[in-house]
């Protein structure tokens, strides 16, 4: 059986001392907490190799582009979260054993193929010239967001798809979403979970975009820390003294390569929470009406 999970990027103003949850999304296979620290590694790697800085501009004039007036309804500092995830994604995607199926076609037929010519022509006739990062999963990235502004625009599929469906889909060949990060649920979906990952990535927003810290919270499906249990007591029964091996074992595996880890209680003692216009249902909370429809409520 797949091991499933729900991820959570807060992101953390260290200049304004706010938090806003800036992107979710869910993991179809292969999300063990032993995974997600590997994914914190591969984040936090990006990072250190950019100073902190990473192109997030590359996303952010896309989106600007493709919403319009919109724009302003993304929870604050999406940008930033939304980044992240395509890093995750442009990681899936440049795996080997990606894409297996489409091993045995002839390369015209390769939906990856066809996708990445129908993007040099689209560019083309724009008068656009390809840019190229020499990262690799940089350059993955780039590929992303050209794709969603030449051949995926956001005006071909706002009538019928949500925005974050419309963002997975500028990850993956075609509209067939397989194993790994998938975002376009707003919710977790609670039943199917086995683990929830928390992600707080801290920004100097006195400098654009600029990543100071990112720490990591591993959780049970229902958001209890794992690393937090209280010792088994003597008449504990098998899986108790199980989870505890296993989170001694997590442990042990953050203390050796030195992973930042935080917790969500304790971020709320620090960074009040922003206003939330976007995941309402999330929390509970409904977003706020437009004025007009506020006018006529009353």
């Amino acid at each position: 059986m797949s091991t499933r999970g729900w991820y959570e990027y807060y992101v953390l103003d260290s200049a304004t001392r706010h938090c806003s949850l800036g992107m979710q999304f869910y993991k179809w296979g292969d999300a063990t907490p032993e995974n997600a620290l590997c994914e914190w590694q591969l984040l936090k790697k990006q990072i250190d190799k950019n100073d902190g800085c990473l192109p997030v501009i590359w996303l952010d004039d896309m989106l600007r582009e493709q919403l319009g007036v919109l724009y302003d309804r993304l929870p604050k500092h999406f940008s930033v979260a939304a980044f992240l995830f395509l890093i995750q994604r442009a990681h899936e995607e440049s795996s080997p054993y990606r894409n297996w199926k489409y091993r045995e076609l002839e390369e015209e037929h390769r939906p990856d193929y066809r996708l990445g010519f129908a993007l040099g022509e689209t560019m083309a006739l724009h008068g656009v010239r390809r840019q190229r990062h020499e990262d690799p999963v940089l350059n993955l990235v780039l590929t992303f967001i050209a794709i969603g502004r030449f051949v995926r625009p956001w005006r071909d599929y706002g009538l019928n798809w949500r925005f974050l469906e419309w963002l997975q889909y500028l990850t993956q060949p075609t509209q067939s979403v397989d194993m790994g990060s998938i975002a376009g649920d707003r919710t977790p979906p609670i039943f199917d979970i086995s683990y929830r990952y928390r992600f707080f990535i801290e920004i100097d927003s006195t400098e654009p975009w600029r990543i100071v810290r990112l720490a990591i919270e591993l959780c049970d499906a229902s958001g209890h820390n794992l690393l937090q249990r209280g010792a088994p007591a003597p008449d504990a029964d098998e899986d108790e003294l199980i989870d505890e091996q296993e989170a001694q074992k997590l442990r042990q595996r953050i203390a050796e390569e030195v992973v930042q880890t935080d917790t969500l209680a304790e971020v709320e003692k620090v960074y009040a929470a922003e206003l939330d216009c976007f995941w309402g249902a999330t929390h509970n909370e409904q977003p706020p009406l437009h004025p007009a429809v506020q006018a006529n409520w009353r």
